[in-house]
């Protein structure tokens, strides 16, 4: 089933699927093996190299990747999950905690239809997502998430879209005139 999703998702995306099931020696030698299965989807949008792998077995985690061009205008944030135990006590509407120097980018993140879609799986379930988008050696965003929440491919597509809309929004080159500005362009 898990198969048939990132096989489907690289053919929506005219991509490229790999998947690759092997099972891992563990125990020291006494011949106790662990499945390993790896869920890999290439695939470009407007230039911009796209990655999702989600590997199940030793570890179960999920990293969405996508290395922007050179050419394109990065704007650094970052987003952390606040555990729901933490929640309670600072009973915030949104699981999700948004870092970046830029206002204008909060302001786009939380008007966007899939990082609401994103919030409202956190809300529901044990989706705690790190996402990081920097400008260091090369420009790139990345989502890194534990798979151990119900159905894990429903975060997929929104994380996807979600960066879609970034590289749209930074190819405006909106995101750096004032505030109030980009409120009206909203």
């Amino acid at each position: 089933m898990k198969r048939a999703f990132f096989k489907n998702l690289a053919k929506t995306e005219g991509g490229e699927f790999y998947f690759k099931d092997k099972d891992i020696l563990s125990g020291h030698g006494l011949g106790v093996r662990s499945p390993n299965v790896t869920y890999l989807v290439k695939f470009n949008y407007k230039d911009h190299n796209f990655s999702v792998m989600n590997s199940t077995g030793n570890s179960f985690v999920g990293i969405i990747t996508c290395n922007f061009s050179s050419t394109l205008k990065v704007t650094d944030f970052k987003i952390d999950t606040i555990s729901h135990f933490k929640n309670l006590f600072l009973r915030r509407k949104s699981r999700f905690k948004i870092t970046a120097k830029n206002e204008n980018i909060k302001s786009f993140l939380l008007a966007n239809k899939s990082f609401i879609k994103l919030e409202l799986i956190a809300k529901k379930g044990a989706f705690d997502p790190l996402i990081v988008c920097e400008f260091n050696e090369s420009k790139s965003i990345s989502t890194k998430y534990h798979l151990e929440f119900d159905d894990w491919t429903d975060v997929v597509e929104p994380i996807i879209e979600l960066y879609k809309n970034l590289i749209d929004e930074f190819e405006k080159g909106v995101l750096n005139i004032s505030n109030i500005s980009y409120q009206k362009t909203m």
